[in-house]
Parts: structure tokens; sequence; C-alpha cells
């Protein structure tokens, strides 16, 4: 009888400690995937920034909100946004399927770097 709640407790302590290594590693993968979605948004922000600078060298002279106002009105100008519309359905025309496109983005979120 002793013995059997001794077997009974080892196996509860096993389980216990399983249960703990089964959260540390699903803990561990969250912390992945959050590091790669943070890198993926700093490199666009990155790009981003990289596209603002080549275009429109003196933008570090104004701040955030001078940044804002003058994007803001240059996007909403006629000629950008004919430029914009062309741009969307050029890219309709070559788009792959919606599947083809939900593969291609699992694939490069889950890529080696």
């Amino acid at each position: 009888m002793i013995e059997s709640k001794n077997d009974t407790s080892r196996n509860l302590e096993k389980a216990l400690q399983a249960l703990k290594q089964a959260q540390q590693r699903v803990a561990n993968e969250k912390k992945k995937q959050n590091e790669k979605k943070r890198k993926a948004e700093n490199h666009h922000k990155y790009i981003m920034g990289g596209i603002i600078v080549k275009y429109f060298p003196d933008c570090y002279s104004y701040d955030e909100g001078e940044l804002n106002r003058i994007l803001s009105v240059a996007l909403q100008t006629k000629e950008c946004q004919q430029i914009i519309s062309k741009i969307k359905s050029e890219s309709r025309e070559t788009t792959p399927p919606q599947s083809t496109l939900t593969n291609a983005e699992n694939e490069s979120e889950g890529g080696t770097e």
C-alpha cells in the first residue's frame, strides 16, 4: 500500500515535471515567434525609412509631425493617387492565387535567415 502511494507520488512528480517542461517549450516557441515578428517589422521599418531618405534626402531636418503633414499631402495629390492605382492594378495582374500567396508568406515567416 505504501509502495503504491510512493509510485503514485513519483508518477505525479514526473507528470508535473513534464507539464513544466511542456509549458517552457510553449513559452520558448512564443518567444521565437515574437522575435521573428519583431525582426520582420524592424526590417520593414528600415526599408521604408531608406525609401523616404532616397527620395526625400532633407527628411532628417523635419520632425515626425512635419513629415506626417508632408507625406499625407503628397500622397493625396492626383499624380500620386494615379500612380498608386496603377501599381495596385499591376500587382493584381501578377498576384498569384490566394492559397499560393499564403504558402509563400508562411514560408518567408518560417524561413531561415
